[in-house]
């Protein structure tokens, strides 16, 4: 299984995103393996103006490609990564959620504290 943030997906629903050629070269390659969290669709809402798509098209899109399963523990984790390693709360809780599983993302922050990140703008896993 592999986490997805929203990078992932904003990749995928921009019309001239430049990373998303990659995007959907992993989304064909971890078919029914990719998950995200309820955060992630947040956050996708809350950025849908900044990046002009269409919000009820990435929603759908999103969960036709991953599930996203629930457990609570995870906004602790992400507490606690935000004070370790200065990430963001939304990055946070993509580190958390994902717990000991690679993420796809295009942020390196990530990558300092998740297990894995598969980076969207490269081929192979950091």
């Amino acid at each position: 299984m592999i986490y997805a943030d929203t990078d992932f997906f904003i990749a995928l629903v921009k019309d001239d995103d430049w990373l998303q050629d990659r995007a959907v070269e992993i989304a064909l390659e971890n078919e029914g393996e990719i998950y995200t969290s309820r955060a992630t669709l947040l956050e996708l809402l809350v950025i849908s103006d900044r990046f002009e798509f269409d919000r009820m098209e990435a929603l759908t899109y999103a969960l036709e490609i991953a599930s996203v399963p629930e457990d609570e523990s995870v906004l602790f984790q992400a507490a606690d990564y935000m004070e370790q390693s200065g990430l963001t709360a939304f990055d946070a809780y993509h580190v958390a959620y994902a717990d000991e599983d690679p993420i796809v993302s295009s942020d390196k922050s990530i990558g300092e504290v998740a297990a894995d990140r598969i980076a969207i703008e490269e081929t192979e896993v950091e």
